[in-house]
């Protein structure tokens, strides 16, 4: 192999037989890779049909190798009738820590928010006015 180094990648697939696992590790090792965490294998419902499958085996393996590796990997992966799915997934490379926010800043900004509460004017009822009252109204206004 090349002198270059080995990066970390993520396969997860979705199998018709249990004992895929295996043959899967056994490609990955022949193809020079080093497995460093055996993910578990369980048995799932499919949504929907995959090559008129309507169940699979779910698992996933951790392991590094060769960039160059990879699409031999994946190419002897698309041939074999038992993957129904696959995908090879390469470990992001972050230059520098994402910073977040401590948790008390968050509760102060919300505790900010919840200060501002919007005005409700109430009004004020008006007196009940007597039958007299309210006919003595009606005639100023309709004058």
């Amino acid at each position: 192999m090349s002198g270059k180094e080995n990066k970390k990648y993520e396969i997860g697939f979705l199998a018709k037989e249990e004992g895929f696992k295996e043959k899967l590790i056994k490609l990955l090792t022949d193809s020079g890779a080093e497995i460093f965490d055996n993910g578990g294998l369980s048995r799932i419902r499919l949504a929907y049909p995959i090559k008129k499958e309507n169940s699979a085996f779910f698992g996933f393996i951790y392991f590094t190798s060769q960039p160059e590796m990879i699409q031999k990997i994946d190419s002897n992966l698309r041939l074999n009738s038992e993957v129904l799915r696959h995908i090879i997934i390469a470990e992001p490379i972050i230059q520098q820590p994402i910073q977040i926010a401590p948790s008390k800043m968050k509760r102060t900004v919300f505790a900010e928010k919840a200060e501002i509460k919007p005005e409700v004017k109430k009004v004020k009822p008006q007196p009940i006015l007597s039958n007299e009252a309210l006919e003595k109204k009606l005639e100023e206004i309709l004058k």
